[in-house]
């Protein structure tokens, strides 16, 4: 018997003897992926004629309701395939998640349960019997929301669908009163069985009594059939479970099984076919489901139970009035934007709704955990720590596919309570600290003065201020004689120029002799920065020095003749009766004014900018020809010699560690080479070219009687220089350094067993950072701040040469000017050349270590002291 498939909407000449009433059967359920959809083995093989080809669905809807006439058997099958099978829902899954752009699968359950659900209204508004087909032996609980969800449904839009019906003609009244031709009654199929029950009979009347009394609890089945969504038979068999092989779970194994048995009979006899397929046994689900068929064609279902029901009311309609009633059903419910049916999506959602409720309480418990004890401004990773905290509490109480949505919620109002009004400003200082007022506009920031790292509103929008971290420092000024407190800096000028400008008019060391070190001049008044671009060098003295080369223990200053060649504590100009030991180094000069005119015409080949000036600090990689604003170094004269008594120490300045206020004796032996056709080449002692040195302390007591020794070729004498390297903490304590590794010590007397010359060593670089020796829970790192020097009264020029190295390579070498000559320092005089702040060039600052770092991470370079023979002025 062939039998021609159709699907919904159907159209009215697909169907032959249209004047014959039917019963319709409708088949929903769950099947296996094995079974591609298919839950209609059970009803009989002319069924599954086009099961072989690979089964599709609507995909607007993601359903698909085919259905079979049999006329012979007075009977319409429908057969819901949609997402509930497992086979659709993989091949679907990843176009329905695309289509309706869902993040996770619960959510995405929602929509495909309601695609699915409008189906099911279809078959639960026109069948007459329901099959509910399940691959296991258990009942799903998920069926009784889905169930209570169809009939709220069914119920709002009765109104809707007997309007739909009265433009039918031919419908009974009671069909469109009651918007269905009966209140379907549903069977239960369950494929498999345990295979350890014996009394099949008893499992399956279980499963009907659980069955029964779960949808009367939950109210789906009521004592009124005409007002529930289905209708339950009170005194017939609706569950049954299969006991034979599963013949879903392989397609392909039944479809041959079905053509091997066909070949066994006269395929013209359809009765014989039928027969041989199908043998009515005891167990046949084909026979349980003729019972109610005939029972339905016999005087229809009256499922309504109780002592005053009335009778319930029962259609069977012809096959014209049935195409014509499920069409306008399906556009209804499929095709349909009625209000009513927009709600079935929220009715479905439990799983939605169930984790929105939840996530609402977690949401202000987790935002109360964030707003508590904050400070009236903080950071940004203030701000983090806080949303981490908050967000974990929100994690242990929140659930369900909301939870995303939520915690982005919570963020969301965690930021705009931090921005509005709390926010701090978070600018850098130059030293590392953050600007803790609150979010502003205005503040002057330096070179790498700092970022922000959020999106700043408008400044227009913003109260002006400067910035400030509330950090203070104690420094000392630049003879390091008076000290006082000092606010974070933020740019590099109030760092290295402004505040010691403010601090030498309270000190008075403004008024004392000081060398300028060379600064931008401006000639217009439409001068501005330099822009500056990658690979842009210097070409002066200071470029061209090479770290790399090993000068070993004798140093070498190319500078000009009349400087110093080399100076150490051996090599071959150290004669055999000079002192030898840590105590002595030796100088050898040649005293010649021969490229005299040549260092002026140098000085003359490229002349400064007065129209640029360098933004930031001057360093070896400084463009030539740009000089910076101002000077971030200063270098003073605190008076004679006299000032500094190696028995007293250090009794003028302020903030030195008692046992560390001495400077370092440097004994250093001069020899005097006379050139040819020279004369006369050293000036004599007092002379005015010696500036009127006059005596300083004991150890240059009667000095104006140098002690010579004549030797062929010149002279030699012994010259001693006091040194000391000063570091200087945040706290304002400072002390002197006796070595790189080493912090200077006096004895209890006041006797200094250190020599200087490990910190004018010609291979010992001095660090730039060194632990402070004060007694702190946690130590500070001190910086090297000031270089002491007392000249003696000799007619020789002590010279320096600094160089700082704030980071390890490839840091640049900062540098105070850019002379072809290094600084020449007066005789019988005490210096002080304080060092730069901070150190800041294009790229940012170099921030101070928190805690000890090897010396290249920032260094004095070696070389820095050197001697040189007083020139006498020409006549």
């Amino acid at each position: 018997m062939q039998v021609k498939k159709f699907s919904l909407p159907c159209s009215p000449e697909s169907f032959t003897h249209t004047e014959k009433k039917v019963v319709i059967v409708s088949v929903i359920g769950k099947s296996q992926y094995r079974a591609k959809g298919s839950k209609t083995e059970m009803v009989g093989p002319h069924l599954l004629v086009d099961l072989i080809n690979h089964p599709s669905v609507d995909p607007d809807s993601i359903s698909e309701i085919e259905g079979y006439y049999s006329h012979q058997e007075k009977t319409i099958y429908l057969h819901l395939r949609g997402l509930f099978d497992t086979d659709t829902l993989v091949n679907e899954y990843d176009n329905f998640m695309k289509k309706f752009k869902c993040n996770d699968f619960l959510s995405a359950w929602a929509h495909m349960r309601e695609r699915y659900a409008r189906a099911l209204l279809v078959l639960f508004h026109i069948s007459h019997i329901i099959i509910l087909s399940h691959p296991t032996h258990t009942f799903d609980y998920s069926y009784v929301h889905l169930f209570r969800a169809l009939d709220v449904i069914r119920q709002k839009t009765l109104g809707q669908i007997s309007t739909l019906l009265t433009s039918i003609t031919g419908l009974p009244k009671s069909w469109y009163t009651n918007s269905r031709p009966c209140s379907p009654r549903i069977l239960f199929y369950f494929e498999t069985c345990p295979g350890t029950i014996k009394n099949i009979k008893k499992l399956e009347h279980s499963l009907e009594d659980q069955i029964y009394h779960l949808l009367r609890k939950h109210r789906i089945v009521t004592n009124v059939s005409a007002n529930s969504l289905f209708a339950i038979p009170a005194n017939q068999e609706f569950v049954y479970v299969n006991t034979g092989s599963t013949e879903s779970s392989d397609m392909l194994g039944y479809m041959f099984e079905k053509l091997m048995n066909s070949c066994k009979v006269n395929p013209v006899n359809n009765k014989n076919f039928t027969d041989n397929v199908y043998s009515k046994s005891e167990r046949s689900f084909t026979a349980f489901l003729q019972q109610h068929i005939k029972l339905a064609f016999a005087k229809g279902f009256d499922d309504n139970v109780g002592r005053h029901s009335t009778p319930a009311h029962f259609e069977i309609p012809t096959v014209a009035a049935f195409s014509q009633t499920v069409n306008a059903i399906y556009d209804f419910f499929i095709n349909s934007r009625d209000k009513e049916l927009t709600n079935l999506h929220g009715l479905l959602d439990i799983d939605v709704k169930f984790s929105k409720i939840i996530c609402n309480k977690a949401l202000p418990r987790a935002l109360q955990t964030y707003q508590d004890n904050l400070p009236q401004h903080y950071e940004r990773n203030y701000h983090e720590n806080k949303l981490r905290h908050a967000m974990s509490v929100f994690k242990a109480h929140a659930r369900g596919p909301l939870f995303d949505e939520f915690a982005e919620k919570l963020q969301s109002e965690c930021d705009n309570h931090w921005k509005t009004g709390r926010q701090m400003c978070e600018v850098l200082s130059l030293t590392g600290n953050p600007c803790t007022n609150p979010l502003h506009s205005g503040g002057s920031e330096g070179a790498g003065g700092g970022e922000h790292t959020d999106e700043r509103k408008e400044d227009n929008d913003l109260p002006p201020m400067e910035h400030c971290s509330g950090v203070r420092y104690n420094c000392s000024c630049n003879c390091g004689r008076w000290q006082g407190p000092r606010d974070d800096p933020f740019n590099v000028k109030n760092a290295n120029y402004d505040w010691f400008q403010v601090m030498a008019k309270q000190c008075g060391c403004s008024q004392l002799e000081t060398v300028q070190f060379p600064v931008f001049q401006p000639s217009t008044h439409n001068y501005r920065a330099a822009q500056l671009f990658p690979g842009t060098k210097r070409k002066d003295s200071f470029g061209r020095v090479d770290l790399s080369t090993p000068q070993g223990q004798t140093q070498a200053c190319s500078l000009a003749d009349g400087t110093l060649h080399g100076y150490g504590s051996g090599g071959q100009s150290q004669s055999a009766n000079e002192p030898s030991g840590d105590d002595h180094q030796k100088v050898v000069i040649q005293v010649s004014d021969d490229n005299s005119d040549n260092l002026k015409e140098k000085s003359l080949v490229r002349q400064p900018s007065t129209t640029e000036y360098l933004p930031g600090m001057l360093h070896t990689g400084s463009p030539s020809g740009l000089l910076p604003q101002f000077s971030s170094w200063s270098l003073v004269c605190l008076g004679p010699s006299s000032l500094y008594s190696h028995n007293l120490g250090l009794q003028h300045q302020t903030g030195i560690l008692p046992n560390s206020a001495f400077l370092l004796p440097w004994d250093v032996t001069v020899r005097l080479e006379q050139q040819k056709d020279r004369g006369t080449f050293w000036p004599i002692v007092g002379d005015q070219s010696t500036h009127g040195l006059g005596s300083r302390g004991k150890s240059f007591q009667n000095s104006n009687a140098l002690k010579c020794r004549k030797f062929k070729g010149g002279k030699e004498f012994v010259v001693k220089i006091f040194v000391g390297v000063e570091y200087e903490c945040p706290r304002g304590h400072r002390f002197m350094a006796a070595a790189p590794d080493k912090i200077l010590k006096a004895t209890g007397s006041g006797i200094v067993k250190d020599s200087g010359n490990k910190v004018t060593s010609s291979t010992a670089d001095m660090p730039l950072y060194f632990p402070c020796s004060c007694r702190a829970i946690s130590p500070l790192i001190a910086q090297l701040m000031r270089i002491h020097v007392v000249t003696p009264k000799a007619p020789v020029h002590v010279t320096l040469n600094p160089r700082v190295q704030p980071g390890p390579p490839p840091t640049p070498i900062f540098i105070p000017g850019c002379e072809e000559e290094p600084i020449r320092l007066s005789q019988s005089a005490y210096w002080v050349l304080r060092l730069p702040y901070v150190y800041v060039d294009e790229k940012g600052p170099y921030l101070a270590p928190k805690r000890p770092m090897p010396i290249s991470h920032g260094r004095l370079l070696a070389g820095m002291y050197g001697i040189s023979a007083v020139v006498p002025e020409k006549k």
